[in-house]
C-alpha cells in the first residue's frame, strides 16, 4: 500500500511502520523509502523496515518519544515547541553529589514559560516554514557542579553550587581537603589557601576532611549564559548566583526578553548572548 506520492509497503511492513510513534511515523516512513529507491527497487520489504529501524535506534540512543519530538524538525506554526528544558535526575536516582532539589526551579522555569508565552515569542523570530533544533532555546538545571544536564552547552543554566570557609581552630593542617578538590581551588601551606574562581563548590573538601574544619554555606544556583556547541562552541558563562527560583527567573525572564526584543532573527541566543558580552554590553 502506498500513500500519496509514496512507494509501496509490503504488508508486513506496512503493519511494522504503525508501530512507530506518531512524531516520527512520517519521517521513518520517508527515510525508508528514499534508501529503497536509491536501490532501485520499488516495494518496502519487511527487511527493508527493520534494517531502518535498527539504524535509528542506534542513533538515537534510546531517547524518549518526548526528547525525540524535541530533535526533529516541525512545522512552524503556532504551538510549536521552542524550549528544551531539561534538568538532572539526582532526586528520582538518589545522587549523593546534590546540592540543590530542581524540582521546585524546574516548577518555576515552565510557570514562567507557559505564562509569558516564551515559546511562542521564540517561533516568531524563525524564518521559513520549519522549526529546527538550533532554533530552539536550551535550559538546563543540575543540582550540583557535576552537570549531569549539560548546563555548559546550554543557553541558560542553573548549577548548583556550594562555599566552603574553614575554621582555622579546627583545621590541623592534614591537606586532605587539597587532595580531594577536583579543581585544585584548595592549597595548603601552614594554613589552608582557598582560590573562590577556580571553586566549582562540591562537597569534596568538607566530605574529605577528618577534623571537620569546613564549613558551608547554604547552597546557591550559578545562572550561566551562552553555552553552545557548533562551528563556533562556546561554554556558558556564570553571570550570578541566586539563591531561590524567583530570584533565577527574574534575571533569566530579564534575558531572554533582551534577545527576543533586540537579537536579529534566526540567531542563536548563545551566539547573541557571546557576541554582546564580547563586546563588552
Amino acid at each position: 500500500m502506498a500513500e500519496r506520492g509514496g512507494m509501496d509497503w509490503a504488508p508486513e511492513a506496512a503493519r511494522a511502520l504503525k508501530g512507530v510513534p506518531l512524531v516520527v511515523r512520517a519521517l521513518a516512513r520517508r527515510k525508508v523509502e528514499q534508501r529503497v529507491r536509491g536501490e532501485g527497487r520499488e516495494l518496502v520489504s519487511l527487511a527493508d523496515f527493520a534494517a531502518a529501524e535498527a539504524r535509528f535506534r542506534a542513533a538515537m540512543g534510546g531517547k524518549s518519544e518526548k526528547e525525540l519530538a524535541q530533535l526533529l524538525p516541525s512545522e512552524n506554526r503556532p504551538g510549536a515547541q521552542m524550549v528544551v528544558l531539561e534538568s538532572c535526575r539526582a532526586q528520582l536516582s538518589g545522587c549523593p553529589n546534590a546540592l540543590v532539589d530542581t524540582e521546585p526551579w524546574r516548577a518555576a522555569l515552565e510557570q514562567w514559560l507557559a505564562d509569558e508565552q516564551v515559546s511562542e515569542r521564540l517561533r516568531a523570530k524563525v524564518a521559513g516554514d520549519q522549526v529546527l533544533f538550533h532554533h530552539k532555546l536550551r535550559l538546563s538545571l543540575s543540582g550540583c557542579p557535576n552537570g549531569c544536564s549539560r548546563p555548559q552547552i546550554a543557553d541558560l543554566a542553573l548549577v548548583g553550587s556550594v562555599r566552603p570557609s574553614f575554621d582555622p581552630d579546627a583545621c590541623t593542617v592534614c591537606g586532605q581537603c587539597a587532595a580531594a578538590c577536583p579543581d585544585g581551588a584548595i592549597a595548603v601551606d601552614e594554613a589552608v589557601s582557598w582560590d573562590r574562581d577556580l571553586c566549582l563548590g562540591c562537597l569534596g573538601c568538607a566530605a574529605s576532611c577528618p577534623s571537620e574544619a569546613v564549613r558551608l554555606a547554604q547552597p546557591q544556583m550559578r545562572l550561566m549564559m551562552g553555552g553552545k556547541l557548533g562551528r563556533h562552541p562556546h561554554l556558558a558563562v556564570e553571570t550570578a548566583r541566586v539563591d531561590g527560583p524567583e530570584q533565577a527567573v527574574a534575571l533569566v525572564a530579564a534575558s531572554v526578553d533582551d534577545y527576543i526584543d533586540n537579537a536579529p532573527q534566526g540567531e542563536r541566543f548563545a551566539a547573541w548572548w557571546a557576541a554582546k558580552h564580547k563586546e563588552g554590553e
